[in-house]
């Protein structure tokens, strides 16, 4: 036999109360709900009048308390007559309290729409079934609009915000015909609802035992259901200057949270964001409060025009994006005109005509954007991300006098920027003309859902840090992202309505937005880096002077006092002691400086040591998946055990992985392999090796080509170094170590993503010049990443093409081609791209001083 499942009513509770995670979020659903049902507007009113206890309050309104059920006994405890009124008098504190409680249940919450209304019909198998999909197959509202609701269970936010409901909603009769449920048109205009949830919490009732009462009504006005006691003046009058002849509203009542004005403003806080910025007034939002008649009204959207940075990206269907950068940080008419004459402001878009033109645009596609992610994802995720609009502020807090100067900064008004900030600040998803919460919510762990402040302490460099690597502040950035539920299918909402799902296309949409991002943050730090450059050449000087100085002047201060302690037979007043004191302690001060420069250089070399090592041991950690001290002759002694007691040529005839001799022989392979990543590791740290020496290059590769020949035979690798010529060259093997195993593991890394089959190569080639060392190195791998429009990038600290295919998260450090530059620099070389038909290629210049 075959049984139905069941539910119980208890479930309702659950996706009602408990899943709609705040009572805001719940206004919020219902907001949408009139959005989808063509509403000009949407009316919330909060008819709060007895939320907190009066100072006075008027006869009529002491008998209209009575009348509801108010205590007359109660209300003479805290109010006494005086005249006309019913002044608060000096009251218990716990009578006070009791009162309070009990006018609090009188506030009654209305949200009002003038939609198409709802028939019989859509009552019955829409508004009263739960996770109906309905506006998932019916996507557009009949004027057009993408509905906001997918899930159908946004009625329930009802039950979150209150105890009881009524709704009155009266349906457009030119576009709906009412029917019963034998399918017969009824002279109905509309109906009224009621529920109340607690039938929902009887014990053992299921959902199909829970009913809601339907009565049908003829009435061609809302007006007629609108009697609301205590209406501000401005909600009648905008309900006096609209057609009421169809909507619906929603009376909610027994409110389960407290709604007096602190509350209300909140609210209203939150319903500014509710839709993006600069959005259409085809769809506008009131609120209302009846103990602050005079303080709310229609909400607008947000707009920012007081930013120091401004980018607007708009991404196609066909996975590119348009961005445009508006510059509004420096003060042009301030800007020097030799500034303009130097190299870094002769290229656009950074010359003078660019900053005059306040913006500049350019096209990415998104591989470019994401360079490397295009090569591992197999499943072609950028398509499922679809077009989008992304629009950006940087709006900085404040600044010193020295950064003002140098940058040429705009004044500002910092508290009017850090009140918007504190209000609108944060990175904000639309879909469809409204907010997707929690995204950018203040006091919220998803407001800084990008992760920038995690990106900001990661590389806390500084605006005008050389080498760019410049982060954002969270706290200083605002912005609206906008996507439809048409072209972004593969943003699912969670069934909580809170957010969307952590989805591949998700994570990697949101590492996307990060990039673009990253284009404001590398167009600030290199104007800044070139301000600062002009200002240090310009003032440096006069302000190392004027340090110097200081310092002189702090010294001489020193030797006096240091003079005066003396005995007066010690000669004070003589001038030659003080100067020899003087250039004591300057030299004391220079030989410091000195031995600190070296200690340092010391620590870059070894720190570069351990950052290639790590780099290499991180690549190929799958091969060092343990390490034992025994490693070496243990499969040795094994083998002749087992060899003592049976021939190995009994096995002759069996396949290798049923053969223990076999099998003993793989297992030693595999201990040896282990054993030169382990010889590696320690032999790149060893002390010989952070010192100058001479070493020839030709027994180098040597050496270099038998540490490496396990891993190049297991990946079947030629390592060709016939055109290694017999150069000395005068370095440390550390130095020479770090510049080649970034390269080995590079092409090694390379080779796994080739999809090509062909025989994998790597070739160096080293020969002197008269004035130089050249030491050229190239594989026939896939070369540098299409997606890099910039190939110099890569000696950038930091820049990697190495991604998770899952998340579209940077894997790799984006150190090993810097480290390659910054040591080749120190030999007072030069590192070139070589651009071979087939792999990847490089040239390092060493000058003859160093052969």
């Amino acid at each position: 036999m075959k049984i139905p499942f069941k539910v119980s009513a208890r479930t309702a509770r659950l996706i009602g109360r408990e899943n709609v995670a705040t009572s805001k979020g719940a206004i919020i659903e219902l907001v949408k709900n009139s959005y989808d049902a063509d509403s000009p507007i949407t009316i919330v009113f909060f008819d709060n009048y007895y939320s907190e206890i009066k100072e006075s309050i008027s006869n009529e309104e002491y008998l209209e308390l009575i009348a509801t059920g108010v205590p007359e006994q109660l209300l003479n405890k805290v109010y006494i007559r005086d005249g006309e009124l019913y002044a608060k008098q000096d009251s218990i504190d716990e009578d006070e309290k009791k009162l309070l409680k009990m006018l609090s249940k009188k506030t009654v919450l209305y949200i009002i729409d003038l939609g198409e209304g709802m028939t019989q019909d859509v009552i019955i198998n829409n508004w009263m079934t739960i996770g109906t999909d309905n506006k998932a197959v019916q996507y557009r509202s009949n004027k057009g609009r993408i509905k906001t609701g997918a899930k159908g269970i946004g009625r329930f936010a009802l039950d979150k915000l209150g105890g009881t409901c009524e709704m009155i909603t009266l349906f457009d009769k030119t576009v709906k015909r009412d029917m019963d449920v034998d399918g017969n048109v009824t002279d109905y205009t509309g109906y009224r609802w009621n529920v109340n949830w607690s039938s929902f919490e009887v014990d053992s009732a299921t959902i199909d035992t829970i009913n809601a009462d339907l009565v049908g009504l003829k009435s061609n006005s809302l007006g007629d259901f609108l009697h609301i006691a205590h209406a501000p003046n401005s909600l009648i009058n905008l309900l006096d200057h609209q057609d009421l002849s169809h909507g619906t509203i929603l009376k909610i009542s027994e409110l389960r949270d407290d709604w007096s004005d602190y509350y209300v403003n909140q609210v209203f806080s939150d319903m500014e964001v509710l839709v993006p910025p600069e959005e259409s007034d085809d769809f506008k939002i009131f609120l209302y409060s009846s103990s602050k008649p005079t303080e709310y009204g229609e909400i607008l959207s947000y707009i920012c025009d007081d930013y120091d940075y401004k980018i607007v990206a708009r991404a196609s269907e066909n996975q590119k994006v348009k961005i445009t950068v508006y510059r509004n940080e420096n003060d042009i008419d301030l800007l020097p005109k030799d500034l303009w004459n130097r190299k870094a402001f002769q290229i656009e878009p950074y010359t003078e005509n660019d900053f005059r033109a306040g913006c500049w645009n350019k096209e990415y596609t998104f591989g470019e954007l994401l360079p490397g992610m295009s090569v591992v994802d197999t499943t072609d995720s950028f398509r499922d991300i679809g077009p989008f609009q992304f629009t950006f502020y940087y709006l900085k807090r404040s600044y010193d006098s020295f950064d003002a100067k140098r940058f040429f900064y705009k004044q500002i008004n910092a508290s009017l920027r850090k009140e918007w900030l504190d209000k609108f600040g944060g990175i904000k998803l639309f879909r469809d003309s409204f907010r997707v919460r929690p995204y950018g919510e203040k006091n919220d762990s998803a407001f800084d859902w990008l992760g920038l402040g995690a990106r900001k302490s990661k590389n806390p460099a500084g605006i005008a840090k050389k080498g760019g690597g410049y982060k954002v502040e969270v706290e200083n950035v605002a912005g609206a992202i906008k996507i439809s539920r048409l072209t972004n299918v593969n943003f699912e909402d969670k069934s909580s309505r809170e957010g969307l799902q952590e989805n591949k296309t998700f994570k990697i949409f949101r590492q996307l937005l990060n990039a673009i991002i990253s284009v404001f943050e590398k167009d600030r730090a290199y104007i800044a880096y070139e301000m600062a450059l002009y200002d240090d050449e310009k003032y440096g000087h006069i302000r190392d002077k004027e340090k110097a100085e200081a310092l002189a002047k702090r010294i001489v201060e020193e030797s006096r006092k240091k003079t005066e302690s003396q005995s007066k037979t010690d000669n004070p007043s003589d001038g030659e002691s003080d100067d020899k004191a003087q250039l004591a302690m300057m030299a004391e001060l220079n030989q410091q400086k000195n031995e600190e420069i070296e200690q340092l250089r010391e620590e870059q070399r070894i720190l570069r040591s351990l950052a290639s090592s790590g780099i290499v041991i991180a690549s190929f950690s799958h091969d060092l998946t343990k390490i034992n001290e025994h490693l070496g002759g243990r499969y040795d002694k094994l083998y002749n055990l087992l060899a003592s007691k049976l021939q190995p040529s009994v096995y002759d005839e069996i396949e290798d992985r049923k053969n223990p001799f076999a099998v003993i022989s793989r297992y030693r392979k595999e201990d040896i392999k282990l054993q030169n990543w382990l010889n590696y590791s320690l032999n790149t740290i060893k002390k010989d090796k952070r010192k100058r020496s001479n070493i020839n290059l030709s027994t180098y590769f040597t050496s270099l080509k038998k540490e490496w020949g396990e891993n190049f035979n297991d990946r079947a690798i030629e390592f060709d170094i016939s055109k290694v010529e017999k150069v000395v060259v005068r370095a440390f093997e550390i130095d020479l170590d770090s510049i080649m195993h970034n390269l080995i593991v590079n092409s090694i890394e390379a080779f796994i993503l080739l999809k090509e089959d062909r025989k994998r190569r790597i070739e160096v080639k080293v020969h002197p010049t008269d004035s130089s060392i050249i030491i050229e190195y190239g594989d026939n791998g896939p070369g540098l990443s299409a997606d890099i429009t910039n190939p110099e990038d890569i000696f950038k600290p930091l820049f990697t093409t190495k991604r998770s295919a899952e998340t579209g998260e940077e894997i790799g450090t984006g150190l090993g081609m810097w480290l390659v530059n910054t040591i080749v620099k120190e030999y007072d070389g030069d590192v070139k791209l070589l651009y071979p038909n087939i792999g990847f290629g490089i040239r390092i210049i060493i000058p003859q001083k160093y052969k």
